[in-house]
């Protein structure tokens, strides 16, 4: 095996127990150990704590391989972004790495002395940092975690793009990297979080919001068009703006629904359904509006009662039958979106300025049709409640309507695991199908016994398991399973069941 170990990159500082990091480290790369290694292809926020809780687990001769395609490890993209006004739409309180310490990414920004310059704001309704420095501080975990393994090597760090997984008859797998590397590992964790869209051909239609094609240079005098009004057009508004663009944003969806706002909540004890509930949506908003109703009368805001959903929302959504999981996809989701995945209180005034100048225009409404021109589109959309379409001349349309089936991807690793039949869609198209314990099921409905997903990539199956709350108990599951699967052990326990002692809260 090629000897993978990197050059440590930070200098702990032993305060309160928390890895802290300040100026570069060197070292050398330690002797590799022998044993094949588990392997953790993604190095963002779901691979990042996956790896951490392994070598929390697993013994000092038991390598862990981090696999990451883009230039930084620890980043993804969500938390790549150099822009401070990129903010958390979760508080920091409830954005620790470490479930046992649910302060220590509170204490790491206190311990830095960061403030709003730097991304750090202030609210009523709590304290909300900027997504860079989110990945600066999992960096630094990372960091601390290259330091302390250093010794024996355990942890190795492969920068390469994973194209494809090959079975082996040992019951491990060859990963092949685009580079031509080839490596034998004893296990497999896919942690490859949200895949990108594939690009549009049109020049003036960008399919990633992120991608260098949707911030070209913009003209002043002519309208941009976000495809969603979600939390990702919030971040586009904010940004196009910000960097000196002075016409006008539509931004456009179905409902036409902005993401409430972040405000402050006080305690409220999670819902009781009964079976019938859980079987039937409509019965299952019923009693939740019940809910929010009885809060009212206790003078307690809707989103505590949204907010005391989270530690059972996985065990909800695998109860209910398919055909009402597909409805709400179809009719519920939207509105559930709005009310969970809130603005930070500055992005929130931020919007309602622009809105409120009529710099930024919301609108309801379907699109029909793109109409290509020589500098730009002509959108084809008919608003809500209206017969006739109408026509809207755009420089650009970006693309941010979030949530994307997994089986429009045109990723070259998901693609040749499909093929191979390593891997199977779940039931709703959204992700992979996973076991209750997150193993891979194949084509066939077996179980992968040394392949595990988590995160986004297996939303299908939990639906909300997006957030750091979620991918940190999924982590910590994969890990005990991982470990009780090289003692030649099967861990059962269901990952909804975790969620529920955990107590995830946002």
């Amino acid at each position: 095996m090629t000897d993978l170990q990197p050059t440590i990159e930070a200098r702990a500082i032993p305060q309160h127990g928390l890895p802290l990091f300040e100026e570069p480290l060197s070292a050398a790369p330690a002797a590799a150990p022998s044993k094949r290694p588990i392997a953790v292809i993604g190095a963002g926020f779901s691979g990042t704590i996956a790896t951490l809780h392994l070598l929390k687990r697993l013994p000092a001769d038991q390598p862990v391989l981090l696999c990451e395609r883009a230039p930084e490890f620890a980043r993804g993209v969500a938390y790549a972004t150099g822009n401070a006004e990129h903010l958390l739409n979760v508080r920091a309180t409830n954005m620790s790495a470490l479930a046992d310490e649910p302060q220590h990414f509170s204490e790491w920004l206190r311990m830095r002395g960061t403030d709003a310059h730097e991304g750090v704001h202030e609210t009523d309704a709590g304290l909300f940092a900027s997504r860079g420095l989110y990945g600066q501080y999992l960096r630094s975990l990372l960091d601390f975690a290259m330091r302390e393994t250093a010794g024996h090597a355990q942890l190795r760090l492969m920068p390469d793009d994973i194209t494809d997984v090959v079975p082996l008859g040992n019951g491990g797998f060859e990963l092949v990297g685009a580079s031509g590397q080839k490596i034998e590992v004893a296990g497999v964790v896919l942690a490859v979080g949200n895949l990108p869209p594939e690009e549009n051909p049109n020049p003036y239609i960008c399919a990633n919001p992120w991608g260098e094609k949707a911030w070209r240079p913009l003209a002043s005098n002519r309208t941009v068009l976000i495809m969603g009004t979600g939390l990702t057009m919030v971040d586009l508004a904010i940004s196009i703006r910000r960097r000196g663009f002075t016409g006008k944003i539509v931004a456009m969806s179905r409902g036409g629904l902005l993401s409430s706002r972040h405000a402050p909540a006080p305690f409220w004890p999670t819902p009781q359904f009964t079976l019938a509930e859980e079987k039937s949506l409509s019965k299952l908003m019923a009693h939740l509006r019940e809910e929010v109703f009885a809060a009212a009368d206790e003078g307690v805001d809707w989103r505590a009662v949204i907010d005391s959903m989270r530690p059972i929302t996985a065990q909800l959504w695998s109860r209910l039958p398919l055909s009402e999981r597909r409805r709400f996809l179809r009719h519920g989701r939207r509105y559930w979106d709005v009310l969970r995945h809130r603005m930070a209180p500055p992005h929130a005034d931020l919007i309602a300025h622009m809105e409120g100048e009529g710099s930024l225009r919301v609108l309801a409404g379907r699109i029909s049709n793109f109409e290509a021109t020589p500098d730009g589109v002509n959108v084809h959309y008919r608003p809500r409640g209206a017969t006739q379409e109408r026509v809207l001349p755009v420089q650009r349309v970006i693309q941010a309507s979030g949530l994307e089936h997994i089986e429009r991807t045109r990723d070259p690793l998901i693609q040749r695991l499909l093929s191979r039949g390593i891997v199977k869609l779940d039931e709703q198209g959204l992700g992979l199908a996973v076991t209750d314990g997150l193993n891979a099921v194949r084509t066939d409905g077996s179980v992968v016994e040394r392949f595990w997903a988590l995160g986004p990539i297996v939303r299908g199956v939990f639906w909300e398991c997006i957030a750091v709350p979620d991918i940190r108990v999924q982590a910590s599951h994969v890990a005990v399973s991982v470990v009780s699967r090289l003692r030649g052990r099967c861990a059962t326990v269901e990952f909804y069941n975790i969620g529920r002692k955990q107590g995830l809260l946002f």
